[in-house]
């Protein structure tokens, strides 16, 4: 299933009991994904750029791995923190 995602550039929902390996499958997708074209490239290094966070590498696919108890709304942690919105 993940390789199938992976070359096709879709989406992967995984769910499943506790320590059955959905978090390291998840942290190893990034390796089998083809590099990004390099609009893509200029695609997350300008969102990146707005974030005002250094990306290491723009020629794989960012990989980001939220707390499991965060919420849908919570993942403002990129946000500037001077921003008082």
């Amino acid at each position: 299933m993940l390789k199938i995602a992976a070359a096709g550039g879709h989406n992967a929902l995984m769910y499943g009991p506790p320590g059955c390996g959905k978090s390291f499958l998840a942290e190893t997708f990034s390796s089998i994904l083809p590099p990004l074209t390099e609009k893509a490239r200029y695609e997350v290094m300008s969102l990146y750029q707005l974030a005002k966070v250094k990306n290491p590498s723009y020629i794989k696919p960012p990989f980001r791995s939220p707390h499991h108890s965060s919420s849908a709304v919570s993942p403002h942690w990129w946000r500037d923190k001077s921003d008082t919105r």
